[in-house]
Parts: structure tokens; C-alpha cells; sequence
């Protein structure tokens, strides 16, 4: 056998070897949630959506002087504490200045007011603002840092959730101050960026809330549920449940990672192992 040959065969034996240790049976620690999966295109269309709205926003008086409260708000949250009667006065003012905007140019014209004030996000965002650097900045701005570092989306001055994740979240921001629904004109892949990120990344809160976001991603076709349910039982406190699911989802689906988090569950000590 000439050199190379027998490189080729060893080769070929290595890697046999390894692939016969990876099927092994071996128990991982089944703590770690999935990621958060989005569909490329799905997002690139979301965004594209965006930037289109954003040149159709009106620039009439009554816009403008919807976005002038809207940039004071911002600054206020930047600024805390602030009287609640000023809350309450600022909030009567959008909702005048809102119904406004609505009456002269119709509820498309606010949908694009809001994809406006993503695109300015945006453009903070990529300038690498993570704080104020000027006083329009700071409007825009507000207390988005802050909710960006308690869901784990901005760590370390870094962000770390997917684009659309941070616009989805400024949307629902953008709608809570104009008194909407947070996730009013979500499209399904801007549900799934928003409930699926707090599902699956909202790590420190409280565990209710994140199963009630994990149904909402379930429901807008959000990947990767059942694994997660699987492991909302294991922090819930009903490891049983949990391995029984993580195994059926490794049988149904032939993926070695979720046999192993289901061995995981009994390596951990928390269940007994099953008698043959």
C-alpha cells in the first residue's frame, strides 16, 4: 500500500471513529434554550416593508407635531424621574395629536410614521449609538437601551438579537406610547422576532411570562417550540415531562442533541433512570 493510500485509509477510519463516538448515547446539559430561527427572506421582505412605509410618512404640521411628543417623550424616559401629571398631559397630547395625523391623512399614513421612527432607530443603531450623542439622538433613543439590556438583546454594549428583533421591539415601544396594542401591524415574521427573542432569550423573567410568549410564537409559526416547552417543564419543575418530550422529539425527528438532553435530564440527577 503506497503512502497516500494508507493516509486515505487511515483518514477514513478516523473519521469512522469519530462519527461512532458522536452517535453515542451521552447525556448534555439540557438547560440551554434554542435560538431564536428566523426565515431570511421572511426578514428581508419585513425590512424592505420598513423602508418603503418610511419615505410615504407624512411631513404635515399635525406629523410633525406628533413626532416632536413623541422625541419629548424619548427624552423624558432618558431623564427619569418625571411628575405624572406631566405623563398624563404628554399622553393626552399624542393621542390628540395621533387621532389628528389619522383624520388628515388616514391610518396608513400613521403605519408609516412608525416604520419612520424604526428607520431613525436604525440609523442610530448603525452609527453605533448605543447612547445619546445629541438631543434628537436622545428622543429617539429614550429608555430603549434599558429594555434592550434587561431582555439580553444588548450585553456588554454589544447587541446581540437579530435585526429585526431590535426593530420589532422598538415598534412595540412606539405603539405602547401611542396607546396600541404592542404588537399591532406584526406581520408573522415580526411576531416571531418579537415573542420568539422574549421566549427564547428572556432569561431572568419571570417564567409565566415566557411561556405565554413561547404559545404567541407557537401560534405565529415560530421554529423550534416544542423543544422549548419541553424545557419550560424541566424549569417548571416536571423533569419527567420533559425528558418523556425531548425523547419522542428525538424519535420523531432522528437529532442526537435531543436524545442527549433527554439522557441529560436523568445524568442530572433529576429522575430516576427507567428500568428496562
Amino acid at each position: 500500500m503506497s503512502e497516500s493510500s494508507f493516509k486515505l485509509v487511515a483518514w477514513i477510519v478516523a473519521a469512522g471513529l469519530a462519527g461512532a463516538i458522536l452517535a453515542l448515547p451521552q447525556p448534555v446539559d439540557p438547560w440551554e434554550m434554542p435560538s431564536l430561527v428566523l426565515d431570511r427572506a421572511a426578514v428581508s421582505d419585513a425590512i424592505a416593508l420598513d423602508e418603503t412605509l418610511s419615505k410615504e410618512a407624512p411631513d404635515s404640521e399635525e406629523a410633525q407635531a406628533l413626532r416632536s411628543l413623541f422625541l419629548d417623550h424619548g427624552r423624558s424616559e432618558a431623564n427619569p424621574p418625571y411628575e405624572r401629571r406631566e405623563y398624563e398631559r404628554r399622553q393626552a397630547a399624542i393621542h390628540r395629536a395621533t387621532k389628528a395625523v389619522i383624520a388628515k391623512h388616514g391610518e396608513p399614513a400613521f403605519e408609516a410614521m412608525r416604520a419612520d421612527a424604526v428607520e431613525e432607530l436604525m440609523r442610530v443603531l448603525g452609527d453605533g449609538g448605543r447612547e445619546a450623542r445629541s438631543e434628537r439622538e436622545e428622543g429617539i433613543l429614550g429608555g430603549f437601551p434599558t429594555v434592550l439590556k434587561q431582555y439580553g438583546a444588548l450585553r456588554g454594549g454589544v447587541l446581540v438579537a437579530p435585526p429585526l428583533t431590535l426593530r420589532v421591539f422598538y415598534k412595540a415601544r412606539w405603539n405602547s406610547i401611542h396607546r396600541r396594542p404592542f404588537v399591532e401591524g406584526f406581520s408573522s415574521i415580526e411576531k416571531q422576532a418579537y415573542w420568539g427573542w422574549l421566549a427564547l432569550h428572556g432569561w431572568g423573567k419571570p417564567l409565566e411570562k415566557r411561556e405565554e410568549a413561547l404559545l404567541a410564537f407557537r401560534d405565529a409559526g415560530g421554529f423550534g417550540t416544542l423543544e422549548a416547552a419541553a424545557l419550560f417543564d424541566l424549569l417548571e419543575g416536571n423533569p419527567a415531562r420533559a425528558s418523556n418530550s425531548l425523547n419522542q422529539l428525538y424519535e420523531a425527528s432522528g437529532q442526537l442533541r435531543l436524545r442527549n438532553f433527554s439522557l441529560g435530564v436523568l445524568h442530572a440527577g433529576l429522575l430516576p433512570p427507567v428500568s428496562p
